[in-house]
């Protein structure tokens, strides 16, 4: 026999209480079944028109490194050379390491990880918390904001696609979105009622801004984030970080994820950004390759490139 933590009513197995609030909880639980597959199979994507960039410039964050991976800030528009599908694009936009980042920073975890109750302290959800503080050290004007979904809630895609709309109207060319999860799907959920967003993930594609999953796991190798499984969650989040030019890290807890989360930090922080309003004006629903070229000072050894491989092109009405 056991009490409520609220009220403190012998709610046993054995009581009168106990068995009413049994055929309740399992009522409650059809309903819910019920309501998370209409949920995930219904989530509407994001309005394209509300995360297109107005003015039809495509924005490449890009990242240049010494060959002794030390990041290189120094450079000046003059040294970038921008082509789309191999063709030279006018660079009409720069923005260089030194200016302010805009950062967006979510945690969302589930009890089915390694974080059981809200409110734990221990060295786990220190660990986690750590580094999200790690990463909104990249915000230009003091620590990011921080967008938590309620421990083992349901809604992450609908908090993804807030957080989505909400970066997009900020006015700030260099911005990120930061998603710290363990991907994992809430507790008592069924992994097949939950399919990907794919609307979500599709509209997401044309943000002007990358998103980065940093996937706290519990060991090594990390677990497959696949589509239908208990991961479909971080699947999702892989696919949004993927479609939007960003990237997805792998960070163990109480071992590396807080050099993960201080290197990600770091990245953001050494990032340039080329805007450019491609030759191309066809609106033909497709991606584009990107790739961009670094004539350094002759001063500088050679240097290694990472840039935003592609993006996608709206289809015309």
């Amino acid at each position: 026999m056991r009490n409520d933590i609220s009220t403190g009513v012998p709610v046993g197995p054995g009581s009168e209480i106990g068995r009413k609030m049994m055929r309740k909880l399992k009522f409650i639980a059809g309903v819910t079944l019920l309501a998370l597959s209409l949920l995930y199979t219904t989530l509407p994507g994001l309005e394209a028109e509300a995360i297109q960039s107005p003015d039809a410039t495509i924005y490449v964050p890009v990242r240049v490194v010494d060959n002794k991976n030390v990041p290189v800030t120094t450079l000046k528009q003059e040294h970038f050379q921008l082509l789309e599908e191999n063709k030279d694009q006018k660079v009409t936009f720069f923005s260089a390491p030194s200016e302010p980042m805009t950062v967006g920073v979510v945690l969302a975890l589930s009890a089915s990880g390694p974080v059981k109750t809200a409110g734990q302290r221990d060295r786990v959800t220190v660990d986690i918390l750590n580094a999200v503080e790690r990463v909104r050290e990249a915000n230009g004007t003091g620590p990011a904001s921080l967008d938590q979904l309620p421990l083992d809630s349901d809604g992450v895609y609908s908090l993804m696609a807030k957080n989505i709309a909400t970066m997009s109207q900020n006015p700030s060319k260099r911005k990120a979105l930061v998603v710290v999860s363990d991907g994992l799907i809430a507790s008592g959920s069924r992994a097949d009622a939950m399919q990907p967003p794919k609307a979500l993930i599709e509209t997401a594609r044309l943000a002007s801004f990358p998103v980065y999953f940093l996937f706290a796991v519990t060991s090594l190798p990390e677990p497959a984030l696949t589509e239908g499984s208990s991961y479909v969650v971080g699947y999702s989040m892989d696919q949004i970080a993927a479609a939007t030019g960003g990237q997805t890290l792998i960070g163990q807890i109480d071992n590396n994820l807080s050099s993960t989360s201080t290197g990600l930090r770091d990245k953001l922080k050494a990032q340039y950004i080329l805007g450019f309003t491609s030759t191309n004006a066809a609106r033909d629903g497709k991606w584009r390759k990107l790739a961009v070229k670094v004539t350094p000072p002759d001063s500088q050894a050679k240097l290694k490139v990472d840039a935003k491989p592609r993006y996608f092109v709206a289809k015309a009405d």
